[in-house]
């Protein structure tokens, strides 16, 4: 049974009349009557009493255009719910994200987001870049956030910002008198920084500068997150590295100041599986690239 079919049934129903109804539905009356007996066939039911001068309902017919209208607005309303979700305009959105990417960027994607596509329900779950390959692979999140490069070269990943550390230190620190510092001026402090199995490339990669540079960090303390890094730079136990200015807590007794010159970046990129993607990851992906760039 289609629509077509159905809205003619019901016109038909209200005009009682062969040429009017065949007027209003756009056919000729052959065509009409061609569509009615097909209907008739299918349900195997006679819906209308007809000869030359009248046409009325049958008992059948009139329990049939009753609950017709109801069948119509749910065929209408089906077809329309599916065209919505092959458009990506309703449905759900499962997201991963790193503890510093959900902090950093994902409330202005979601806000832009859920004013492109206010019906798709969106699901949001913490979990290490790691995590969140593994996730993507069974089908568990569509898209995520995370600190590329990958281990899994299958998925796709699109790197959406590259935002500098600033470096957090006590109040009572000498450095702290400087506006502005370089990582060699750190080259006889203590180290707070985020566990290595959070983030091993970033990690590495602050050591790694460190060295070039020509120094290695005369002590480490690992601690997590931002704001108990925060808190022990506060404490004057070292400095700490923090990324974006949205992770400048407002913690008396840590102040904070820009590196200039070589230095670490906190990488953000989105992934999708490699696949064919829908619209709603798809648009998806556009905003975090948008809001991405909009980062320092």
């Amino acid at each position: 049974m289609d629509q077509r079919r159905l809205q003619c049934f019901i016109v038909l129903a209200e005009e009682l009349n062969f040429r009017r109804a065949a007027d209003r539905c756009h056919i000729s009356q052959p065509g009409l009557s061609q569509l009615l007996r097909q209907l008739e066939d299918e349900l195997q039911v006679q819906l209308f009493y007809r000869d030359r001068r009248n046409v009325s309902l049958t008992p059948a017919g009139e329990l049939f255009r009753k609950e017709a209208y109801k069948l119509l607005l749910q065929m209408t309303d089906i077809v329309d719910r599916a065209r919505q979700i092959e458009r990506g305009a309703i449905g759900e959105l499962t997201i991963g994200a790193t503890a510093t990417a959900l902090f950093v960027i994902l409330p202005e994607i979601t806000r832009r987001f859920a004013k492109a596509l206010p019906k798709v329900a969106l699901t949001i779950r913490s979990m290490t870049t790691a995590d969140q390959e593994r996730a993507l692979r069974r089908g568990d999140i569509q898209v995520g956030l995370v600190h590329p490069p990958l281990e899994d070269t299958a998925l796709v990943c699109r790197v959406i910002s590259a935002i500098p550390f600033d470096v957090v230190l006590s109040d009572e620190n000498p450095l702290s008198k400087k506006a502005v510092l370089t990582l060699k001026d750190l080259a006889q402090e203590t180290f707070i920084l985020f566990p290595r199995a959070v983030g091993p490339r970033l990690y590495d990669e602050i050591i790694a500068l460190c060295h070039q540079e020509g120094f290695s960090p005369r002590k480490i303390i690992e601690a997590a997150p931002a704001q108990s890094i925060v808190a022990m730079a506060a404490c004057n136990m070292g400095i700490g590295f923090v990324a974006s200015r949205l992770q400048h807590y407002a913690r008396p007794l840590a102040t904070y100041r820009r590196l200039r010159g070589p230095g670490p970046r906190l990488t953000l990129g989105v992934i999708r599986a490699s696949e064919r993607i829908s619209p709603t990851v798809e648009k998806f992906v556009d905003i975090a690239t948008m809001v991405g760039a909009s980062l320092r």
